[in-house]
């Protein structure tokens, strides 16, 4: 995310003039491009993420000032959904990890779409009609060919993506030009209520990363988003297949687990919790932070190891003996 200070930085200074940020340069981006743009949404976006590694950070490291980001399990899938458009993605926001609660009104429809004219590519997103219906829809293509978008011709800002150097970026802007009176990048509109809607959201994608924001405010109330317009940092998590061992009288169990903040409870001679974290750790050797895999035994309902155990990113295997318990994780 190497341009990611840089747009920080034109946020802070849009906000000292009190303004919106706006989109940033104007690059005329040809068919081709738009469609390399497209091809590497496709390729990028679905899969799982999680935000953990950040919440890690905050509460090891350094905690921000407005406090702790909030810990998203956020999920995206390509559908087979030509009803909705010709490229369409499913995504939504669990709580707290994959087996939290679904954050109410995230379960969404993406149509994405190449705009020649205005040298970009659109994402348009609504929840589906029925949205409660259609809830977990990455899991049941039985359901693609039925899912509708609640409304529409009710969307009123358009998702813009551009290439930024390695990664795609993304900002929030209004479908028609009286949508965009604060500038380019911005979206606003008078709700069915006669009060005006203001929206600002910025996304970065790579391969492994995907940083978001989204400021919502009405009548200039902000009701969703951070007053300090920072991102929440997701990560790509990857699928391990955890077995746990505690006692030879006692089966294993089998835990289907991922790298970036799983965490399942066991019981050996007392209660324990183990947690499966890649993340960006502060090096021990060397100034700056190092990305690792941990896998950590704690006692139940605290985040103080008794035990850890390293290995590098993306690692076959990781193992740890421990209190009575053995603990072995292998990448699926």
């Amino acid at each position: 995310m190497r341009k990611l200070s840089l747009a920080a930085q034109a946020v802070c200074i849009a906000s000292l003039c009190n303004s919106p940020a706006l989109a940033g340069p104007e690059y005329a981006f040809d068919r081709l491009q738009l469609e390399s743009i497209l091809a590497d949404l496709k390729a990028w976006l679905p899969g799982a993420w999680d935000s953990y590694p950040q919440v890690w950070h905050e509460r090891k490291v350094t905690m921000p000032e407005e406090g702790e980001h909030e810990h998203w399990y956020r999920s995206f899938a390509l559908i087979d959904a030509p009803q909705v458009g010709e490229v369409v993605f499913y995504g939504q926001i669990n709580l707290g990890g994959r087996d939290g609660p679904v954050l109410p009104r995230t379960e969404i429809l993406y149509k994405a779409w190449i705009d020649e004219a205005r040298g970009v590519v659109v994402i348009n997103g609504q929840p589906p009609a029925d949205a409660m219906r259609f809830r977990d829809l990455q899991d049941h293509p039985e359901l693609w060919s039925e899912v509708r978008m609640r409304d529409p011709d009710a969307i009123n800002c358009d998702f813009i993506w551009r290439r930024d150097g390695e990664q795609l970026m993304a900002v929030l802007e209004g479908k028609t030009d009286d949508r965009r009176k604060y500038g380019p990048g911005t979206c606003s509109y008078i709700s069915s209520s006669g009060a005006e809607f203001y929206a600002d959201a910025e996304w970065v994608l790579t391969p492994e990363e995907l940083w978001v924001y989204d400021i919502n405010k009405i009548r200039g109330v902000r009701f969703i988003g951070r007053e300090d317009r920072t991102h929440i940092r997701l990560y790509r998590a990857r699928s391990y297949s955890c077995t746990v061992k505690t006692r030879d009288d006692q089966p294993d169990t089998v835990h289907a687990a991922y790298d970036r903040g799983f965490t399942a409870s066991l019981r050996s001679s007392r209660d324990l919790e183990f947690t499966l974290l890649r993340a960006l750790y502060p090096s021990i050797d060397r100034p700056g932070l190092e990305d690792k895999l941990r896998l950590m035994l704690m006692p139940a309902g605290t985040d103080e190891p008794l035990a850890v155990a390293e290995a590098p990113p993306r690692a076959p295997l990781i193992r740890l003996d421990a209190d009575g318990a053995s603990v072995a994780c292998s990448l699926e």
